[in-house]
């Protein structure tokens, strides 16, 4: 029997397995694709600020940053490469977001881009120093070393006399980073988009000396010779997956792999020209979002059973969320997005201090905000 049994083997099930280990706790995890074996193995894994005024989510972004940065340094430095990144302007992130921010960063005009490299097309843009890239696999892998590990596909929950079953493992307390998959209890106010993202590994006789991101991203070159671009595609509005081969947005999965490399070279040729490139691997994955986009921890409010206890609720009346019903030691942490790598260790450490210790969760990222928003627009 364990005291966790974490669902989901990605960046954050195993940033909470390794906070509860530390804290003496046994813990397993199980997954149906392995140890970062779905989006997270998949990710490109880029990390970096987000410039900008300062609000809530950037933020929180940025903390969860410096935060997960140290952590993977100490954690396992060799699979972290902390270059910085130079982030050049399009339509999305236009170039007040980046110059007008309390990030502190660097200008560099395309003469400056062309003394470090020729190969630099005739771009500009702001160099932020805290950036790096780092290797998931072998980060998930180190992150879940002391922990045990099952390879399956959990269809249901079994809770009885006070402990949960999944197939023959037995665990006091459940923990959900299941990202994309169905949620294996009802949690109505959690309404989980996929965003879509393509990453290639490529080989180039380029030496690239940071990471570059515009709409796509481009890393440095790596210690086996290669180097990664990746792109997060066009967040999916429908919670169901079943549509993947029918949705017009959805044409990330149904175009043939050789149109979606084509075009993620051709917006990487113009921000760097790539000698001698030769694709190595191709990935593909569906990353967990919400639709404000903040990621969520906590215990799983029971939506139902604390409306029947508190049907006030519904007319505004504060209610203190310790005096919800929650399903028993069930936890959550979903809803990373694109920045899985930079949410995990971040969050699974709040989870983990929430849960051994009490200490409170931030209201922004809490199970309690969603259950809150959805109660007050409803009828019970």
């Amino acid at each position: 029997m364990y005291d966790y049994l974490i669902i989901g083997a990605g960046s954050a099930g195993c940033s909470s397995a390794y906070f509860l280990h530390k804290e003496g706790k046994s813990v397993a995890l199980v997954d149906r694709e392995g140890i970062a074996g779905g989006a997270s193995g998949a990710a490109g894994a880029f990390l970096s600020p987000l410039p900008g005024q300062k609000n809530i989510y950037n933020s929180l972004v940025n903390n969860a940053l410096d935060f997960s940065l140290d952590f993977y340094q100490e954690l396992l430095p060799e699979a972290v490469d902390k270059k910085g990144v130079l982030r050049v302007a399009n339509d999305n992130f236009d170039e007040d977001k980046l110059s007008q921010n309390s990030i502190k960063y660097d200008y560099f005009d395309s003469k400056k881009l062309h003394d470090i490299s020729k190969n630099f097309r005739e771009i500009e843009g702001y160099f932020y120093e805290n950036a790096a890239v780092i290797e998931p696999i072998q980060i998930c892998n180190k992150l879940t070393k002391g922990c045990d590990f099952y390879k399956m596909d959990v269809k249901e929950l079994v809770y009885k006399d006070g402990f949960y079953i999944v197939d023959n493992i037995k665990a006091k307390n459940i923990i959900l980073a299941q990202g994309v998959s169905s949620s294996l209890v009802e949690i109505p106010y959690m309404k989980i988009s996929p965003i879509f993202g393509l990453r290639v590994d490529v080989k180039s006789t380029t030496k690239v000396p940071f990471n570059i991101h515009k709409a796509i991203s481009i890393s440095t070159n790596k210690q086996d010779g290669t180097l990664s671009i990746g792109a997060t595609h066009e967040r999916h509005d429908s919670a169901k997956m079943e549509c993947l081969t029918t949705c017009d947005k959805c044409s990330f999965y149904v175009k043939g792999d050789d149109e979606q490399v084509k075009s993620l070279l051709k917006q990487a040729d113009e921000l760097i020209k790539l000698e001698n490139l030769e694709v190595v691997k191709i990935y593909k994955g569906a990353r967990a979002t919400i639709k404000s986009y903040f990621p969520v921890i906590g215990k799983i409010v029971d939506y139902e059973s604390s409306l029947k206890k508190h049907p006030s609720i519904q007319n505004g009346t504060k209610i203190p969320q310790e005096d919800l019903e929650y399903y028993p030691n069930l936890h959550l942490i979903n809803a990373l997005g694109s920045r899985g790598f930079v949410f995990g260790p971040y969050l699974a450490n709040i989870l983990t201090k929430n849960i051994l210790h009490n200490e409170p969760i931030p209201q922004e990222i809490s199970t309690g905000k969603l259950f809150y928003k959805m109660a007050r627009k409803s009828k019970f």
